[in-house]
């Protein structure tokens, strides 16, 4: 994000708008958006503000501060009462109450009024129905029965509204949005030889939110190639809108995946450019609460400084036995560990694949193969020439031991998981076909676990 307005270059391509590199010192800015989803801006100038705000008071009251609402709550109780009190002290006055009292055959309008803390007191326990019996009205002033009518109703309203504006404070939905978090960090690095914006999003209610879903922007400084100053552009970063990935069930910790292809601003940031990059990325949660029906929104953002290439988040819910629960375990939310990463950009990578120079196996467990193999009756694997249906990766399942097993446990706690994420929802980006099973097969590291490929089983050796 630059301070100054400089003209393009000539005979320079910026994709994406990317703003040129200038020389000279730069003004340091702060987020947009804070990490705890505050917005980080101010109004100037604004035509009839304050009318606007009261024409719509009762918004206006809603989103004032506590200390505020209370004050004026306050005043308006002391205004009424002191207001009406000055009311029925003028009619006794006008009475005669005042001059009568050492009279004890004159019916005054209020009795035991005699002065203006005996109307105060009057006009407290009329407005609060307290009713103490020692002040009482008369039928000797209809006017003061009229003025009791009018504070009864005064007071109802009052009270009404009081309690509906702290009812409303209560249950604002952006105090639901105070339980819903975000990692500290975004990470990127490759899923299913894919690279990848990865962060987390959770709840620390038991209660989920309905019809949740994520958003993803990016805001960054820009130029027009027709020299418009575009100082806070957003662009949008797809997180899965054509699949539904975009709405969870946010009941664990959950991690939002943008996928860095062509139409990612990200296409060109390697690790290096990301060191200098200036923009910011706002993520967006929202959903409905199922205890009152709002909808609520939870915000935070991103910097280039708080991205980390070549790292991944660690795991956190587990399976107990003891108590049959998935136990989720949230001090390690935000904890994240480094992973074999390329250090260059999601288009460099594609460039290096499509020249057939992009080692797929330095970076993944299980090198994709677009192979068939079969199981012969000498169990010798054969590599299957057949065409391969490009509407779908071939599905391959691995028997691993879950990480919370005993480690000494048996064949019991062995389970199948599918190989990669991509194979049911999507069309992974083609990669180098390995042409012979010696490549598939060959020892690379000790562990080793089993793979399956529709009814047959065999044991291959893998990455990690």
């Amino acid at each position: 994000m630059l301070d100054i307005e400089e003209p393009l270059v000539k005979n320079k391509k910026y994709p994406f708008f990317k703003t040129p590199r200038l020389g000279g010192s730069r003004r340091i800015r702060n987020r947009l958006v804070q990490k705890q989803g505050l917005c980080n801006i101010s109004l100037k100038n604004v035509p009839k503000q304050r009318r606007k705000y009261f024409s719509d008071i009762f918004t206006t009251v809603i989103e004032m501060k506590w200390r505020w609402c209370l004050l004026y709550f306050s005043l308006s109780f002391m205004i009424s009462w002191s207001f009406f009190a000055t009311v029925y002290f003028l009619i006794a006055k006008q009475h005669g109450d005042i001059e009568q009292i050492a009279n004890a055959t004159w019916t005054p309008c209020i009795v035991n009024v005699h002065n203006e803390l005996n109307a105060f007191l009057f006009s407290f326990t009329t407005q609060t129905t307290i009713g103490y019996g020692f002040r009482y009205p008369t039928d000797a002033c209809p006017l003061t029965i009229v003025t009791m009518c009018f504070q009864f109703m005064w007071g109802v309203m009052t009270q009404t509204l009081m309690a509906g504006i702290i009812f409303s404070k209560l249950a604002r939905p952006i105090k639901r949005a105070a339980t819903l978090i975000f990692s500290k960090n975004a990470v990127i690095c490759l899923r299913d030889g894919k690279l990848c914006l990865l962060f987390r999003v959770g709840d620390m209610r038991k209660s989920s939110l309905a019809e949740a879903h994520v958003r993803l922007q990016m805001i960054k400084r820009c130029v027009t190639y027709e020299g418009e100053l575009l100082p806070f552009h957003q662009f949008d970063m797809d997180v899965g809108y054509d699949q539904g990935l975009d709405r969870v069930f946010v009941i664990w910790p959950i991690t939002i995946c943008h996928e860095i292809d062509e139409r990612s601003p990200l296409w060109e940031i390697g690790a290096d450019d990301l060191k200098s990059a200036k923009f910011e990325i706002i993520a967006i949660l929202e959903g409905v609460v199922e205890s009152v029906g709002s909808t609520t929104q939870a915000r935070t953002s991103y910097l280039p400084s708080e991205i980390l290439w070549g790292h991944r988040f660690e795991k956190l819910v587990h399976y107990k036995k003891e108590n049959g629960q998935y136990n989720i375990d949230f001090g390690k939310f935000h904890n994240v560990y480094s992973v074999n990463t390329p250090t260059c950009s999601a288009a460099e990578i594609e460039r290096l694949r499509s020249e057939g120079i992009f080692n797929e196996s330095e970076y993944q467990m299980y090198p994709p193969s677009d192979n068939k193999l079969n199981l012969l009756d000498n169990d010798e694997m054969s590599p299957v020439r057949d065409s391969i249906d490009l509407n779908q990766v071939p599905q391959i399942q691995i028997l691993r031991r879950d990480s919370d097993e005993d480690p000494d446990a048996g064949e019991e706690s062995m389970e199948l998981v599918d190989l990669g994420i991509h194979h049911k929802c999507s069309i992974r980006s083609q990669s180098p076909i390995i042409n012979s099973t010696s490549h598939l097969l060959q020892p690379m590291h000790k562990n080793s676990c089993s793979v399956r490929r529709g009814s047959s089983t065999l044991n291959v050796s893998l990455h990690g």
